[in-house]
């Protein structure tokens, strides 16, 4: 972990003084840039990459004073606040700079006990959806299940690793260490504490849709079934929802953050002014199966399914 943050850090420092030397040239070029209708937002992709910068340098001043101020039974609460801030500071600095409009519905879902939630994943954008509008709005932790990759992210490392989460290898080089973490995460959540995780595994693209099917044919008939998802890695779920303490079972389905997948995608404008649908919905804990979970949780998928296009249909009609 030393070794780790060593570099991520050094990393870090080079890439900020980088970023200020090429200031003045990045401005230009981004601006020039802009008159190309395939990079007509290179100016608002480079504001928020360097907006992240100045983020990222912020959370770990707030760590460090957080470490130095308050003794260790103070900081997970300390460290949850930071992470509601740098998350919504990022939100609210892409909504602003993409002039995006969020729709929220199933509102009545927040209500009730903590709960494992589940969330379709296809961008980069939706990392934070289910921490703002489920874990800040209802004033309570949200454990997350990430990739270790993340880990190279100096204040997610820190703060991922300073509140009860799990950075999962999703190599499956050892598929038991992994559900059995994630088990344990759920299973030692405090009455006051929501567990988050991604089913897919990873953000869906059509192209890692294709990869699925040529290298797993046995999962042709998922991928048929849900040809805007992928399916879900069953390990990992159905191991929390046998170690589920007495949590209730929240959906989270989204459509409109397709056009952050990736930096193209942010610089070619498809973004701007977009429409962002979130939808929302719980079954009670005492309303999940304990007899054909397989089955219960593949229902529900074809309910997210149907819902993202439902989403995406209406996203698609020409703004009244």
């Amino acid at each position: 972990m030393i070794q780790r943050r060593l570099i991520t850090l050094s990393s870090l420092v080079l890439i900020t003084a980088l970023a200020l030397a090429l200031l003045p040239v990045a401005i230009v070029g981004a601006l020039a840039m802009s008159f190309i209708p395939r990079y007509r937002t290179t100016p608002q992709a480079l504001t928020f990459m360097y907006g992240f910068l100045v983020h990222e340098w912020a959370g770990l001043t707030r760590f460090l004073w957080a470490v130095i101020r308050y003794p260790k039974s103070e900081r997970i609460q300390r460290y949850r606040e930071i992470q509601f801030w740098w998350a919504q500071g990022l939100f609210d600095m892409g909504k602003r700079l993409y002039r995006l409009d969020i729709e929220v519905t199933g509102s009545d879902a927040l209500d009730g006990n903590c709960a494992l939630v589940l969330c379709r994943h296809s961008s980069m954008g939706d990392t934070v959806l289910p921490l703002l509008f489920f874990g800040k709005a209802r004033q309570e932790g949200l454990r997350y299940v990430l990739k270790q990759e993340l880990r190279y992210l100096p204040c997610l490392d820190i703060g991922g690793h300073g509140l009860p989460n799990v950075f999962v290898d999703r190599s499956g080089s050892d598929s038991a260490k992994a559900i059995r973490e994630v088990s344990d995460l759920i299973a030692t959540a405090d009455s006051d504490e929501s567990v988050l995780i991604y089913p897919e595994g990873t953000r869906f693209t059509q192209k890692k849709h294709d990869a699925l099917r040529l290298k797993h044919p046995n999962l042709a008939p998922q991928l048929d079934r849900w040809p805007g998802l992928l399916p879900p890695r069953l390990g990992g779920v159905l191991g929390m929802l046998e170690a589920n303490p007495g949590k209730d079972l929240v959906f989270l389905a989204h459509a409109g953050f397709e056009g952050s997948a990736d930096i193209h995608d942010l610089l070619g404008g498809g973004w701007l002014g977009q429409r962002v649908k979130l939808h929302f919905w719980r079954i009670p804990f005492d309303k999940l199966p304990k007899e054909n979970v397989q089955e219960f949780l593949f229902a529900e998928w074809d309910k997210m399914q149907a819902t993202v296009d439902s989403m995406l249909t209406d996203l698609a009609k020409p703004a009244s």
